[in-house]
């Protein structure tokens, strides 16, 4: 089976809070589960179609106001021995404002750097 990822993903726990787009209800929260320049997983309460957009606001340890981005439902799958539902899913991000994108990727860079010098 041939890899389709083009960035690697990075096994980092992250606060997410997380609205469906145009939605006025207040942001739930989660935990990242891993993270890659192009997109991220974690976990939900409730089933989201794929295409769903979500607005994201992610918590990095180098600011103090959480990034804000825009991300579209790739996958969803309902997870097996979960006493409530709960559904992993996999998000592509689709904007990312322009004022974040460097804090945004340069934290990720710096992560990878530092996942590098332990091998």
């Amino acid at each position: 089976m041939q890899e389709r990822r083009r960035y690697v993903r990075l096994n980092v726990p992250l606060e997410v809070s997380y609205v469906i787009e145009g939605r006025q209800e207040q942001h739930r929260k989660s935990i990242s589960r891993n993270i890659s320049p192009s997109g991220i997983r974690f976990a939900v309460g409730e089933e989201l179609p794929k295409g769903t957009v979500l607005e994201l606001g992610i918590k990095i340890p180098t600011k103090t106001e959480s990034i804000p981005l825009k991300a579209k439902v790739i996958w969803s799958k309902k997870e097996a021995g979960q006493e409530r539902d709960s559904y992993d899913m996999g998000l592509e991000f689709i904007h990312i404002p322009e004022q974040s994108k460097s804090d945004f990727f340069q934290y990720l860079c710096n992560l990878m750097y530092d996942q590098l010098k332990r091998i």
